[in-house]
């Protein structure tokens, strides 16, 4: 019987999760798959299996090349659970398997003799552990880490849309590596690193932050860099995650290339891709330097006794909780600030310069900003006094006092159903005339269309987010009111729920398919047989047909089938050595010839 016969009737016996794991791992997409047969065609195509063997370490590939009874059954589980072998004999692939295999040497692929006895290259690369690879990975781990925190800043204030082809949009990208003061291969090496420790995500073509991004950044800088290095480790493939973790003290590289390509023969350039992927990425993240694994990530892929986040910790620059407030408004950390003060102190004034000493400033904005947020004047004042090294200079003192007292004498607000009636969307309103006047004449605003609405109201037909962002980009002291009259925050932040990734089951409508067309073929046995005869003439099969005769009797013929039509087989008898015609309602079974 051939092989497609033969595995169709195996992937009827598969329960529907079963098969849609296995169309998962060995099909691209379910076109022209009407029935078990034609499942079994497509996984017997020699571009098929290529595929499967690919993904095959090269214990596996040799136990296929070299059945024996004596092969380790673990060595085969990949291979079977492909369905590569015939599930009779244990360990014996399916002839077409076999051809492939068969194949190899003339492809530049290991043959049966080299996959069982070629030895594993020996590295090449035998430099001792350099001294300055700690310091170098500690200096790139920083970065990475900085930047990731950098990017989720401004993701919390402004999200960033991405294309439909791919890629961030033109306008974001140019702000945020602007912002950032990164090149454009880092902004997107940042995106999946955070998006992989599940801190961004891409929802809707806008890239948001996630509810575990706060968390993330009050976590001092060795926590952090833990946090998106152990995503990294975990996220490994097996084929590749296997060989890494095997080599903490010993060089990556091409000789970690040519160990992952030993083992992985059929790999090929898809193989070769991912691995440099990774070990790019394991660059820019400080989990190596020059190709050598520092000690913090020596420590995470040993599993080390010693805490992980004192390793990391000595290596990465201390961290201060003390500034310098200036008489010109300007605040500088002397080097990386706690968690708790940074996130504090960015509240209250808007951050400038970026790096190991990072410079904020404080404005009249970012102090009205902080009060519409909860932050009280004595509080803020209270805050610069405990972290800072020079005391609070008078000028930080007035601009504070002063916009505490101007808070609130510019509100804006949505409009209410009777304002909308009249073309309405949002208003900004105030007591001071001249303040009203000066923001309907400002040219910055003119795009709003503030007409005056009585005395003490400007309104716009433009939504109240776009109104209030604006007027407070244009450095207004504007604070945004409900109804009611109470004030509140807006915030330009979106964070996302981290959704769990769904496992893909892209082929549950295949499997449905599948089993309404066996279930039609059982109620017309006639069909069925005719599939199988149809598979066999294709393979040019010989069979055991089971022909009923008029007294009840049952003769097995050994044929090998030519053609079928018009309800009947044409066959060569291969006993008889002559042709047969045998009616297709008269064969009540068949059977892989013995």
């Amino acid at each position: 019987m051939s092989d497609t016969l033969a595995l169709a009737g195996r992937l009827q016996l598969l329960g529907d999760d079963d098969l849609v794991a296995l169309a998962s791992a060995r099909l691209n997409d379910a076109r022209g798959i009407k029935d078990f047969f034609d499942l079994a065609d497509r996984l017997l195509d020699p571009g098929s299996i290529d595929a499967a063997l690919a993904s095959l370490p090269r214990r596996t590939l040799a136990a296929l090349a070299h059945p024996s009874p004596d092969t380790d059954p673990t060595d085969l589980e990949p291979a079977e659970r492909l369905f590569l072998t015939d599930g009779q004999t244990p360990g014996t692939a399916l002839d077409a398997v076999t051809r492939v295999l068969e194949s190899w040497p003339g492809r530049g692929l290991p043959s049966a003799h080299q996959l069982a006895d070629e030895p594993a290259p020996a590295d090449t690369d035998r430099t001792p552990q350099r001294d300055t690879s700690d310091r170098i990975a500690a200096e790139r781990a920083f970065i990475a880490t900085s930047g990731i925190a950098e990017l989720i800043h401004e993701l919390r204030v402004t999200p960033v849309r991405e294309l439909a082809k791919g890629g961030v949009a033109a306008p974001d990208a140019k702000r945020l590596l602007a912002s950032l003061t990164i090149e454009p291969n880092d902004l997107d090496a940042l995106l999946r690193i955070a998006r992989r420790a599940g801190l961004v995500i891409l929802d809707d073509l806008l890239w948001t932050t996630t509810d575990e991004s706060l968390p993330w950044l009050l976590k001092g800088s060795a926590d952090r860099w833990i946090a998106l290095a152990t995503s990294w480790l975990n996220a490994l493939a097996d084929d590749i995650g296997e060989v890494l973790r095997s080599r903490s003290r010993r060089p990556w590289g091409a000789d970690a290339q040519r160990t992952i390509a030993y083992l992985y023969p059929a790999g090929g350039d898809a193989l070769r891709g991912r691995v440099a992927f990774v070990l790019d990425s394991a660059e820019y993240l400080g989990i190596t330097a020059n190709g050598y694994p520092g000690a913090a990530a020596r420590a995470l892929l040993d599993n080390s006794t010693e805490p992980l986040s004192a390793v990391a910790a000595t290596l990465l620059p201390a961290e201060v909780s003390h500034v310098y407030l200036q008489h010109d408004l300007t605040v500088i950390a002397p080097g990386p600030l706690t968690p708790d003060v940074d996130v504090r102190l960015r509240t209250l004034a808007d951050i400038e310069g970026r790096g190991l000493a990072s410079t904020y400033r404080i404005s009249a904005a970012s102090v009205t900003r902080a009060l519409a947020e909860g932050e009280t004047a004595d509080g803020i004042l209270a805050f610069f006094r405990s972290v800072s090294l020079t005391g609070v200079p008078q000028p930080v003192e007035y601009l504070v006092a002063e916009a505490s007292s101007r808070y609130g004498r510019l509100r804006a607000g949505a409009a209410t159903p009777d304002d909308e009636a009249r073309g309405i969307a949002s208003y900004v309103r105030s007591d001071d005339v001249a303040l009203l006047s000066t923001l309907a004449v400002d040219h910055g605003l003119a795009s709003l269309g503030l007409e005056h609405d009585g005395r003490d109201r400007l309104t716009s037909r433009f939504a109240f987010d776009t109104l209030f962002w604006m007027i407070s980009d244009a450095r207004y002291p504007v604070v945004a009111e409900r109804e009611s009259g109470v004030t509140f925050a807006p915030v330009r932040a979106r964070t996302s729920q981290r959704k769990p990734v769904p496992a893909p089951r892209p082929f549950v409508d295949l499997v449905a398919r599948l089993r309404e067309s066996a279930h039609a073929v059982s109620d017309t046995p006639e069909a069925w047989i005719a599939r199988q005869l149809d598979v066999a003439i294709k393979a040019k099969s010989p069979l055991a047909v089971s022909v009923g005769m008029p007294d009840d009797k049952t003769i097995v013929f050994l044929v090998t089938p030519l053609s079928l039509a018009a309800g009947r087989l044409r066959a060569i008898d291969e006993k008889a050595g002559v042709e047969r015609t045998l009616p297709l309602r008269n064969i009540t079974a068949v059977a892989p010839a013995p």
